[in-house]
């Protein structure tokens, strides 16, 4: 019968044939859980009115630079009536600068011996995940290093406090993200050069807007605002619910500023948790009460804790961050703060104060996987304890019955100033505001079978290169930061007022 012969075409016999088209297929996978993961390609395109101008260059391989050259307008006297240009200073100098990229490789390995599907029973399920967690990888990778060149980089300029204040040690939980502060945003950044950038068409005409970006922590006191509520009400489309804000979620654009959220999920495994608009991790190690400077390790449990090459603590302040081999963070030594809160419910014997919450202080002590505290709150002041931390007094005001020394494994640790608020970041982005170059590797696969094929170790590599773009005064035109107060309604913290 016709249907016992089978096919000559079976996914065996096409591989054997053209083994490149498998490693394609296996590449266009690992583009799409690029795309999941990295938050900033969103934004990426091919015209300088984008917000991340893309260059691609096949040719482009370790050591290569992407260059844009940027040119200043002329703004002399010039000449009026009768008057000649006789002189070299009569005409207009041309002001040029060069935006560079370097172009460098980004890769990461797994492996898996035949040995683990057979013994785990997983029949193939732990080799089909490769490419979507090597995807992700890439992805997250590549969003957390233009995030924080947003944070680490730019001028004074480019930083802006919320809630009206100077300094972000004055800010108090109501200085959230409001709508008063994405027009303080869009104002400032105008004078700046910054330009609306086009997100889309609308019957084949561009639309330009302002890009907010921010968390879902960092966002989350606009969706509380009276004045984005009243919009809601009044100004949103009432004909089409689908289009309504009030009943689909997300944001409405406000006064031409496009709103875009980034929920960064905590995620399973050995990680690192927040992003760098939220610093966020989780503890590793418990901590006792005690008057002595420790170690502070993330990870979230005992485990995780171990692994030293993870930087659970990437995202907090005073960390030699890695932008390339050749671009690392010098940091600084400034005192920061940190919470952490042990997880709520019921009192366990290893967590005996749910819900409470510690206080601590660094300095120069973030090696990304750990940091080292020099104070901590608590009754009394001895040795590294201090009764009194930052502008926090130990279970007094505000923070009656909230306090404690102990906190388990698990518990949540996020950046906050000295009054013990919660601290994160939001962008304003116009067009051009940074670039990033993709060379003659992209997401490309590599494979290497050793030990008489009975390992196979499974490589990733990109060669790429991000930048924010500078004008020719070496200055940050396409951008602005707010630093404001973020919630965590999930931890229960206090309201501090003062």
């Amino acid at each position: 019968m016709s249907w016992e012969i089978g096919t000559p075409n079976t996914g065996t016999s096409l591989a054997t044939q053209s083994p490149d088209s498998v490693r394609v297929l296996w590449q266009k996978a690992v583009d799409m859980f690029e795309q999941t993961e990295d938050f900033f390609m969103q934004f990426e395109g091919d015209s300088r009115e984008s917000p991340i101008f893309v260059i691609n260059d096949t040719s482009a391989d370790k050591g290569l630079r992407f260059r844009v050259t940027s040119t200043a307008g002329f703004y002399g006297r010039g000449k009026s009536g009768d008057a000649l240009f006789t002189d070299q200073d009569d005409f207009e100098k041309q002001v040029i600068n060069s935006n560079e990229m370097q172009a460098d490789y980004l890769r990461n390995a797994t492996s898996y011996t035949r040995r683990a599907d057979e013994f785990m029973g997983l029949a193939g399920e732990l080799v089909r995940t490769i490419p979507q967690e090597l995807g992700k990888w890439m992805g997250r990778e590549k969003s957390a290093r233009i995030g924080m060149m947003f944070v680490l980089q730019g001028g004074p300029e480019n930083l802006l406090i919320g809630g009206g204040k100077t300094s972000e040690a004055d800010l108090i939980t109501a200085d959230g993200v409001s709508y008063n502060d994405i027009l303080f945003l869009g104002q400032a950044l105008k004078p700046m050069g910054g330009k609306p950038a086009e997100i889309g068409t609308i019957r084949g005409q561009p639309v330009y807007k302002y890009i907010v970006a921010g968390t879902t922590p960092g966002l989350f006191s606009l969706k509380q605002d009276d004045d984005y509520k009243q919009i809601l009400r009044d100004a949103a489309p009432r004909e089409k619910m689908d289009e309504n804000p009030l009943f689909t979620g997300g944001y409405v654009d406000l006064d031409g500023h496009r709103i875009c959220e980034w929920n960064p999920i905590d995620p399973d495994g050995y990680a690192w948790s927040g992003s760098p608009f939220n610093a966020k991790a989780f503890l590793g190690e418990a901590i006792a009460a005690g008057t002595s400077t420790f170690a502070m390790k993330g990870g979230g449990s005992a485990a995780a804790a171990a692994v030293t090459n993870i930087d659970y603590f990437r995202f907090f302040p005073n960390y030699a961050f890695e932008f390339t081999p050749e671009d690392i963070y010098v940091p600084g030594s400034t005192v920061q703060y940190l919470l952490v809160v042990a997880p709520r419910g019921n009192a366990t014997v290893s967590n005996p104060y749910p819900g409470r919450v510690a206080m601590y202080s660094y300095t120069v002590g973030n090696n990304g996987n750990q940091i080292t505290i020099v104070n901590r709150l608590g009754p009394a002041s001895a040795g590294a304890m201090v009764s009194t931390l930052g502008d926090v007094t130990w279970n007094t005001g505000v923070w009656v019955n909230h306090h404690t020394e102990t906190v388990p494994i698990g518990s949540t640790v996020v950046l906050c100033n000295a009054k013990g608020v919660p601290l994160g970041d939001t962008v304003m982005m116009g067009a051009m505001v940074a670039m990033r170059g993709y060379g003659m590797y992209r997401n490309t696969r590599d494979e290497w079978k050793v030990d008489g094929n009975f390992e196979t170790r499974l490589y990733i590599t990109t060669v790429f290169g991000q930048k924010l773009r500078k004008n020719v005064n070496n200055k940050y035109p396409g951008y602005v930061r707010l630093r404001s107060a973020i919630s965590y309604p999930e931890l229960g913290l206090p309201t501090v007022t003062s």
